[in-house]
């Protein structure tokens, strides 16, 4: 379990089925939970998954000509080169960070939750992976959490948008899928079960999202539904997460929406109301988006 402490509360963070240690906090919230918890208020949370017992030929077999031709390209055209750095340094967060919160203000996404990448950085569950060119200049990051059997994708970011040459651009999706599937290999090699993208979309009407769902789709997988549960164990707890939910309605109300950016949940505003909103670490933005290259 994942000790955090704010301003006014302490959090136990629990990832998939472990189990909570018996550590006193006053409250917990379990990410992608394989069931719901008795007594915790839960929500339903998609993801897709790969399933990397498979050798890389049948991993490579179940994605799309397109995702398996552009990984190629990239590797041996674009001489795309990855890196992995398995305990990153806050030198390292650092510079992930700023790139980052460049491209979150793009997107209009929240900002990068730094707190939650410190302690899992302590904890030795983080990941940070990045793809660069030949001459050295990175094209994408990938921010992992990662246990002993499965990955999960945290952020994915590139400055994509700010490249105005088309191939350029083109080349920087490309780099982003080979990153992806070094990641892939690589947590196959350290004996990982499961690839977790994160998250997926379950509706119909967000064409963004649904782009990003079709990006994910090319690597393969299937989708798996899971739970974002939060236990309340103390009065303090109570008190102060219900105030700051109660805040947050409010502010909601007050905020003018804003087109073409995404909306943060109303409960994702605060100290305490960020952290508890479901899925809040485990977004699907995958930071890049191409137009289809012509056929070679």
């Amino acid at each position: 379990m994942h000790i955090y402490q704010s301003r006014f509360l302490v959090r136990g963070e629990v990832w998939y089925d472990h189990e909570p240690e018996r550590t006193p906090v006053d409250w917990i919230f379990y990410r992608q939970s394989p069931r719901p918890i008795p007594g915790a208020r839960c929500e339903s949370f998609y993801t897709r998954l790969l399933d990397l017992t498979q050798p890389p030929d049948e991993l490579l077999g179940q994605m799309s000509g397109s995702t398996t031709y552009k990984i190629r390209r990239a590797r041996d055209k674009d001489k795309v080169r990855c890196e992995c750095r398995e305990a990153p340094d806050v030198a390292t967060l650092d510079r992930f960070e700023e790139i980052y919160e460049r491209f979150a203000a793009i997107k209009g996404l929240p900002s990068l939750d730094r707190a939650l990448l410190d302690r899992l950085a302590v904890d030795g569950c983080l990941e940070l992976s990045l793809a660069a060119n030949a001459q050295g200049e990175p094209l994408a990051y990938h921010v992992y959490y990662r246990d002993s059997r499965r990955s999960c994708l945290l952020h994915a970011a590139s400055l994509y948008q700010l490249v105005a040459d088309s191939a350029a651009r083109n080349a920087m999706g490309r780099a982003n899928r080979y990153l992806f599937w070094c990641d892939m290999l690589r947590h196959q090699e350290r004996g990982l079960k499961y690839f977790d993208f994160g998250g997926w979309y379950p509706g119909n009407t967000d064409k963004a999202l649904l782009d990003i769902n079709q990006f994910k789709a090319g690597f393969g997988g299937q989708v798996v539904r899971e739970y974002n549960c939060e236990q309340i164990l103390s009065f303090k707890g109570r008190v102060v997460l219900t105030a700051a939910a109660v805040l947050s309605k409010v502010k909601a109300r007050l905020r003018k929406p804003q087109i073409g950016g995404c909306q943060r949940s109303p409960e994702a505003n605060g100290e305490e109301a960020d952290a508890r909103r479901p899925g809040a670490a485990a977004g699907v933005e995958t930071g890049e988006w191409s137009a289809p290259e012509p056929a070679k």
